[in-house]
């Protein structure tokens, strides 16, 4: 086929920043019609006649909204897959790439997850709904892998943040949820205040570089097995907060409040696959990245305000 790079999920997170390196490829948004549907996947599909798909939509949250919704985030994203893969695989599109999420693995006290780790035991209870919806995604993806020839596989970045992120400060991911209470924080005179102890280990990768990374792995033929996407092994949102506030030049208390959710302690992923599928990439460091999503953040902050920026809970803009 020689049609044109599809992208489901294009205002979100990780569509925006391919859009930046891509712009023209086809993006779908919520504008264009109800994914989980699988007569409007196939009829988008058909219209469009890509040669290859990066399916990056997706119905999220952050650790409130999942542990409160688990149910509904796993019907939405369970339908959406199923109805997209399908579609795809009806019109015989040879190559994609679909985003998993770390909330996919289990987790364990002794040592970091891999990615042999993914179908081996529970994920985190918190988030089971939205989880186990991406391990449908992963085990439909491989057997149509294996059944169609298709070069066809996941890639599971750990949590993405940068521009164009949700900055809502209580249902979004905790680097937009961070900046949002921080900058509140500065500018009101208000304390900046951190849900949980602060002593929970969390992983961020910058959406820009798994975008690079996603459009290296659609024109290449790859396993359908999935690729863990993360840039080290972590850090404590203690360290996130304060990093945040260094950059914002933030001078004021920051409060840990443990009556607030924080999720699972240590949530560490490893990729045993990463180096050798993608031997030359080097990521953004986390402080260099954190101070451009920041500069988006002031620079745009008055639109956020008044849009009141409630995190998107449609089935087109993935964010995890």
């Amino acid at each position: 086929m020689t049609g044109p790079l599809l992208v489901t999920g294009g205002s979100g997170l990780l569509g925006s920043a391919v859009r930046e390196l891509h712009p023209q490829a086809v993006f779908l948004t919520s504008a264009d019609g109800d994914l989980r549907q699988f007569d409007i996947a196939k009829t988008l599909l058909e219209e469009i006649r890509p040669s290859r798909i990066l399916h990056l939509a997706g119905s999220v949250g952050g650790v409130k909204a999942n542990a409160g919704q688990n149910s509904r985030f796993f019907e939405d994203n369970a339908l959406l897959n199923l109805s997209v893969l399908s579609a795809a695989r009806a019109l015989r599109i040879p190559r994609l790439v679909s985003m998993l999420s770390s909330c996919a693995f289990p987790l364990f006290a002794d040592r970091t997850t891999t990615e042999e780790d993914l179908q081996t035991a529970l994920p985190y209870d918190g988030n089971i709904g939205y989880g186990y919806a991406k391990r449908m995604l992963d085990f439909q993806t491989r057997l149509v892998a294996k059944d169609e020839g298709f070069a066809w596989t996941t890639l599971t970045p750990v949590t993405m943040y940068g521009p164009h992120d949700s900055f809502d400060s209580e249902e979004g991911h905790v680097v937009g949820s961070l900046i949002r209470r921080c900058w509140s924080a500065k500018t009101t005179g208000t304390p900046y205040v951190v849900w949980g102890s602060g002593q929970a280990v969390r992983q961020f990768v910058f959406a820009r570089d798994v975008a690079h990374v996603a459009l290296d792995a659609i024109e290449d033929n790859r396993e359908s097995t999935t690729t863990v996407v993360a840039a080290d092994s972590g850090i404590t949102i203690r360290s996130l907060a304060e990093t945040i506030a260094d950059v914002m030049e933030y001078r004021g208390p920051i409060i840990f409040d443990p009556r607030q959710p924080e999720g699972v302690l240590i949530k560490r992923l490893q990729s045993t696959r990463f180096v050798s599928r993608f031997p030359a990439f080097r990521f953004t460091s986390l402080r260099n990245g954190l101070a451009e999503t920041i500069r988006w953040f002031v620079e745009h902050a008055s639109s956020v305000e008044a849009a009141g920026d409630r995190p998107s809970q449609n089935v087109f803009a993935e964010r995890r």
